[in-house]
């Protein structure tokens, strides 16, 4: 009887935070930008519970609500195959009234057909300040992609990508992006460095993989 009473009023707690009573919706709104690594990839089948914006929710709580806007093979340049600024997932990021934004895309700009440093650069600066321009003055946060490996030891991994290009270059962009605009980086490179055990495929996460993920951006964020 306590147990279900408790959830009875941590039911109420949320739909009332939301707004579901007529009143504004009081939580705060977080917004994560990205690529497969941000969708969910590698955990297709329960993305819903192991994304890491999924993850990175129940650890927020209540009095926040976590959104995933994600997009498989997006690129931050506008000359990728996928630019992210060309998609309805960056349409709903703009208008989802974030208070914080968590940006990360950069792995499928390496891939061997999309990788130019200079378009890479403009695309990621235009993405940041298009969020530090919205009326809700987000705070953003840069992430760097994370660490990645080919299955067969090559210099391309899985899905043309290229990791000496994710472990140099794409890293000092972000880090030059990050100061020009004045947000913080959140490092998942040295954070995944050689663990390759949290990896489905060189590239994308499994669940403790992702919740990995999500503590760090859950010890940034609090």
């Amino acid at each position: 009887m306590v147990i279900l009473l408790a959830a009875v009023v941590l039911v109420f707690f949320v739909l009332f935070n939301s707004g579901f009573f007529g009143g504004k919706d009081e939580r705060i709104k977080i917004s994560c930008v990205g690529d497969s690594l941000t969708y969910g990839s590698g955990v297709l089948k329960t993305r819903d519970t192991d994304a890491y914006p999924a993850q990175l929710q129940i650890k927020m709580g209540t009095d926040h609500l976590v959104s995933n806007f994600g997009l498989r093979n997006a690129t931050a340049s506008a000359s990728g195959d996928l630019p992210y600024v060309e998609s309805e997932e960056y349409q709903q990021s703009l208008k989802s009234k974030p208070d914080i934004v968590v940006l990360m895309l950069g792995t499928n700009d390496t891939k061997t057909y999309n990788w130019n440093a200079s378009d890479y650069e403009a695309g990621l600066r235009e993405l940041v300040e298009s969020y530090q321009q919205l009326d809700t003055k987000p705070t953003v946060y840069l992430m760097r992609s994370p660490y990645c490996y080919s299955l067969d030891g090559s210099d391309v991994a899985e899905y043309d990508i290229q990791p000496a290009v994710v472990s140099d270059e794409l890293g000092g962009i972000v880090d030059k992006v990050a100061v020009e605009t004045g947000v913080e980086v959140i490092d998942l490179y040295q954070l995944t460095e050689g663990q390759d055990e949290l990896y489905t495929d060189g590239i994308h996460f499994n669940a403790k993989g992702y919740e990995l993920i999500a503590d760090e951006v859950y010890s940034n964020l609090k």
